[in-house]
């Protein structure tokens, strides 16, 4: 399925990609898909660099990292937190470490990749559900 034809099926829908490697996509779709991850979290300086914010009660589409649709979520919650401040609730309801530390360490290395980590920086933490499971796999 084209990403036109998901967006024309959930207008406003913004495509969004999990991580920053087709191996980390595939994991954090694979999470998804399984259960755990049902929250994600956004640098400020990525909504700089022209990435969506996310909005409450709106649907988008998660991409694998070559751009085909994967999944449709919607937002039910945003908070915005530093990321020395982020509560262990928060960090773990992204399903990805069993503890806080472990949050810490894997977004403080995928912040670095990209640039723009920061100990005091912020992020919108998001919680989400899955509305439709659309298929798509990254090819690892």
């Amino acid at each position: 399925m084209q990403l036109q034809a998901v967006q024309e099926r959930y207008p406003g829908a913004q495509a969004y990609v999990f991580g920053d490697s087709a191996r980390m996509s595939a994991e954090l779709i694979g999470l998804v898909r399984a259960g755990p991850k049902r929250a994600t979290c956004l640098s400020m300086a990525e909504v700089a660099r022209g990435e969506a914010v996310p909005q409450i009660a709106r649907c988008d589409v998660a991409t694998t990292f070559d751009g085909r649709p994967a999944l449709v979520t919607r937002t039910m919650e945003l908070r915005l937190v530093r990321f020395c401040d982020m509560p262990e609730a928060l960090a773990l309801a992204e399903g990805e470490d069993e503890t806080l530390a472990g949050w810490k360490e894997g977004h403080e290395g995928y912040y670095r990749r990209i640039g723009v980590f920061d100990p005091e920086m912020e992020l919108i933490w998001e919680r989400f559900e899955v509305i439709e499971d659309l298929g798509a796999v990254d090819d690892v």
